[in-house]
C-alpha cells in the first residue's frame, strides 16, 4: 500500500492534476500544474518547494561516528566541521559507486546521512567494529527543499539565522515554534535551502512557509520540473544517469567515481 508523507494533505490541496509517482512508497507529485515548465520557471524566477521527505534519514552517533564515517564515505569527514555539511558516495570494495548523499555534523559524535535508497543494513553491517549507535530516523522527520533566488528573502521572513549560511552549511532553528534544521542546500543548481521538520509539526511549518512565501511566488514543484533544474546543474541522479554496484547484472552496469565526474 502506498504511504503518504506528512505534507501530502496540503500538497493534494494544491495539486491541479493529482499526478502523483512512487518514491520508495510514497506518493511524490509528478507535476502539480497542468505544464510542468511553469513549475520549472517558477524555481528558477522566484521559488518553488519540493516535498523531499521519503529521503532515508540515518543518524550516526557514538565514540566511534567519526571512524566509522572516516572508513564507509569516500570524502574525508575529518575536515567536516559542525553545523556543515557535504556531498558524499561510498563505494564497494572493487571502487564501485553505491550510492550518494549528503551528511550533516551536528557534533564530534554526532552525523546525519541523508540518502534516496536505504543504507541501515550497510551501516549496522560496518558499525559492528565500531562503537557507534546507528538509528533509522526516515519516519520521524519531513523534509522540504525550497529553491530559487527568492529562497533566502522567504526563510528569513520566518527566522534570522539563515542569513549567513554558507554553501553547505546549516543551522538549528525554529519555525512556528518548531525545532528544524535548515541546510544551505538543494539539487536545483540555484540559491536554495532545505528543511528538516520533525514529522509530527510539518504541516504547521509548511503552512507558515507558505504564508510567508506567497508575497514573493512561492510554488510547489514536482518530479518533472526537479529533473529539468538538476539536469541544467549537472548533477546526477540514481537510477538514472547510474545505478548502485548492489543491483549491477554486469560490468556495464557499475561506475566508478571517476565515470561519473565525481573523482
Amino acid at each position: 500500500m502506498m504511504r503518504t508523507t506528512p505534507f501530502h494533505p496540503r500538497l493534494a490541496e494544491l495539486s491541479q492534476t493529482q499526478m502523483w509517482g512512487n518514491w520508495s512508497g510514497y506518493l511524490s507529485a509528478v507535476r502539480y500544474d497542468l505544464s510542468s515548465k511553469h513549475e520549472y520557471f517558477g524555481v528558477r524566477n522566484a521559488a518553488g518547494f519540493f516535498d523531499t521527505s521519503p529521503l532515508y534519514k540515518y543518524w550516526i552517533r557514538g565514540r566511534d561516528a567519526e571512524l566509522l564515517c572516516s572508513f564507509a564515505f569516500a570524502r574525508d569527514i575529518r575536515s567536516l566541521k559542525m553545523g556543515r555539511a557535504q556531498y558524499t558516495i561510498w563505494c564497494d570494495d572493487g571502487g564501485f559507486v553505491m550510492e550518494d548523499g549528503v551528511i550533516f555534523r551536528f557534533a564530534s559524535d554526532e552525523f546525519l546521512l541523508t540518502s534516496a535508497e536505504p543504507n541501515m543494513g550497510y551501516l549496522k553491517q560496518l558499525s559492528r567494529l565500531y562503537d557507534v549507535e546507528i538509528v533509522d530516523a526516515s519516519e520521524d522527520y519531513a523534509s522540504l527543499a525550497i529553491q530559487g533566488p527568492r529562497s533566502r528573502d522567504i526563510l528569513e521572513v520566518l527566522t534570522p539565522d539563515i542569513s549567513s549560511l554558507r554553501y553547505f552549511g546549516f543551522a538549528e532553528t525554529k519555525i512556528a515554534n518548531t525545532p528544524v534544521t535548515i541546510s544551505r542546500t538543494g539539487f536545483s543548481g540555484d540559491l536554495g535551502y532545505e528543511v528538516i521538520i520533525p514529522a509530527a509539526e510539518a504541516l504547521l511549518v509548511l503552512d507558515a512557509i507558505l504564508e510567508a512565501g506567497q508575497p514573493h511566488g512561492l510554488r510547489p514543484y514536482g518530479d518533472e520540473a526537479l529533473g529539468m533544474t538538476r539536469i541544467e546543474a549537472g548533477l546526477p541522479l540514481i537510477g538514472i544517469e547510474f545505478n548502485s554496484s548492489r543491483y549491477a547484472w554486469t560490468a556495464d552496469d557499475r561506475f566508478t567515481p571517476d565515470e561519473l565526474g565525481l573523482g
